[in-house]
């Protein structure tokens, strides 16, 4: 019976932890994203053209949502 607890409690363990690294990586993607779209938009604003500049702006607040979206997700969990 002890083993069988043991290993119940091992399973659930590794489980918490894969759990933890999945919830880590995905907000650190989203983190990178967000990095990627403000270096888009600071070349957009270095080569001046404003409709460029606006495309690069809304896909960086779309970024910067996705990641604010996955970080209270990685906190309820």
């Amino acid at each position: 019976m002890k083993t069988k607890q043991w290993m119940s409690a091992l399973a659930l363990a590794a489980l918490m932890v894969t759990t933890q690294v999945a919830c880590d990586s995905k907000t650190e993607n989203k983190a990178e994203e967000v990095r990627d779209e403000q270096e888009d938009l600071n070349e957009a604003r270095a080569e001046g053209d404003t409709s460029d500049i606006r495309e690069e702006r809304q896909e960086l607040d779309s970024a910067k949502a996705e990641y604010d979206s996955a970080v209270k997700d990685a906190r309820n969990n």
